[in-house]
């Protein structure tokens, strides 16, 4: 492109107008040092979220070489939302060439590159055309509490294997998702097509106390039909969203809402419709504890198993069933426990340990004792009970169990314990000291022949004392057996605090 800039030098003379008049036409002309041509900056570039951008300008000028850079200002610049519903120009750098990092929201934008000279004070803008593409596409998505509310971070798998830090990832992929209220969950699976205009066949779903969306799984877009509602036929409670979602073979699925358990399978048109929580034989309902225990890759005898917190009892839904069973108990040879516990239901979790069992954790609603109960559910046979012997078990906060080798892990405030049921003994496995836990989970991958880490340990604390919105952290241990110490595997600082977490899997 070529810029051209005159300063025109009129001298007047002395004399008066007259006098000017008898010199008309007498006049010099004094070229200024022009920017002729900029290159290297096409008209429309494309850049990606979270890479580097890099502009190096060829500059062309009429009086001199231009590799002066004492002789000139320079200013990148864009033209963005202001976040008031209007635009307003952004400044990027003030310098000669562009390299940073792309942190502009997914779109299209006006850019300008700006030269000015020093000397004549002209300056010259060159304007261009900039895509942000997001390609933020596989990694941890973090629902985390900042301040009491609900915002989503992203640990990024990129092009080397290592995972980027995005704080903000609906605001930073310009998502029209607005988050309300405190975090409750974050989940993925593979749904299938879902019904309704989005045409999403892989399910990304964030969900608050105040409702449960999903967004696109590849571009973050987000509209009111995403809404899990309209996933949802029937009467749908007021304020209705999810405390937990989770997948079952063949694009199946459970969720729990309001207390209330709905059963999806897209294969057979069963959407989440009337409760499964009802006994047939009994012809009554009840209330179900937010826990959805099952082996998520069995297909034949594929069920779930649920806590029924109005009759303190496990329950079970099985097949494409209406409704749900009781648990018979075993022939007294067999028996370790009743399937009516008459406790309270504090933890619940399939695993795969021993062939594949469910652990529950109960609490002795008339005393401070808690038990573990674990049982095969498919075939229902029991293998243990007893009374859990941990230190300070009674106060603990959160609960993990270890897949591969059986111990219970929890916390309170920074530390971390371990519980081994053989030995009935428990280890201070971690002290974080002033920080405090807010999440703990052996994470459930989907596709165990891909993802190999389901046996690690994932620990989300934050720190009080940094501030709000990037005080959190995740770290990520193995476990080694015979109750040996926590290896620590990876950390990532910079979040919110962590509530819930899941892996958006390619």
């Amino acid at each position: 492109m070529t810029f051209k800039k005159y300063i025109y030098v009129i001298l007047f003379c002395m004399g008066g107008l007259s006098a000017c008049k008898k010199d008309l036409g007498n006049y010099d002309y004094n070229a200024i040092n022009e920017l002729s041509t900029v290159g290297g900056i096409a008209l429309d570039l494309t850049a990606v979220y979270g890479k580097q951008f890099v502009l190096k300008p060829d500059l062309k000028f009429t009086l001199d070489a231009g590799t002066d850079e004492s002789k000139y200002n320079y200013e990148w610049s864009y033209i963005g939302p202001n976040g008031l519903g209007g635009t307003k120009l952004f400044i990027l750098a003030t310098t000669r060439n562009l390299d940073l990092k792309m942190t502009i929201i997914a779109g299209s934008y006006q850019f300008y590159y700006a030269v000015t000279d020093k000397s004549s004070g002209v300056k010259y803008r060159y304007p261009f055309t900039v895509k942000v593409v997001n390609e933020i596409n596989e990694g941890w998505m973090l629902m985390c509490d900042v301040s009491g509310k609900a915002r989503v971070d992203m640990l990024s798998l990129n092009t080397s294997g290592e995972f980027d830090v995005i704080s903000d990832l609906l605001a930073i992929t310009g998502s029209d998702l607005k988050l309300d209220g405190k975090p409750v969950m974050a989940y993925t699976y593979a749904t299938g097509l879902l019904i309704g205009p989005d045409q999403i066949s892989y399910g990304v779903y964030f969900g608050t106390d105040k409702s449960t969306q999903k967004v696109d799984p590849n571009t973050f877009k987000w509209t009111k039909t995403m809404s899990l509602t309209y996933e949802m036929f029937g009467n749908i409670p007021e304020g209705f969203y999810a405390d937990a979602i989770k997948q079952r073979s063949g694009g199946a699925s459970y969720m729990i809402g309001n207390q209330d358990a709905y059963y999806y399978d897209r294969a057979q048109n069963i959407y989440y419709s009337a409760p499964i929580n009802y006994i047939t034989a009994e012809q009554k309902g009840f209330k179900v504890a937010p826990f959805i225990a099952g082996n998520p890759q069995i297909v034949s005898n594929a069920h779930a198993i649920f806590y029924d917190i109005t009759n303190r009892r496990f329950v079970k839904h099985v097949g494409t069933s209406a409704t749900c069973t009781t648990l018979p108990d075993p022939q007294e040879a067999q028996k370790l426990f009743s399937f009516s516990t008459g406790m309270d239901l504090i933890y619940m979790q399939w695993v795969a340990f021993n062939g594949g069992e469910v652990f529950g954790l109960l609490k002795d609603p008339n005393s401070t004792k808690r038990f573990l109960a674990r049982f095969n559910s498919g075939n229902n046979a029991q293998s243990y009970y007893a009374e859990i012997l941990a230190t300070d078990f009674s106060n603990a906060e959160l609960y993990a169990v270890s897949p591969d080798l059986g111990y219970i892990f929890y916390s309170m405030g920074g530390k971390v314990y371990e519980y081994d049921m053989s030995l009935k003994t428990s280890k201070l496995m971690l002290d974080m000291g002033t920080q405090k836990i807010s999440f703990l989970q052996f994470y459930e991958f989907k596709n165990t022949t891909k993802y190999k880490d389901s046996n690690k340990l994932i620990i989300g604390a934050y720190d009080p004392a940094l501030p709000e919105g990037q005080n959190g952290n995740l770290g990520i241990y193995t476990v080694p057996p015979v109750n040996g110490d926590l290896v620590a595997y990876k950390r990532y600082s910079g979040f919110g605090k962590i509530k819930s977490l899941t892996y958006r899997e390619r």
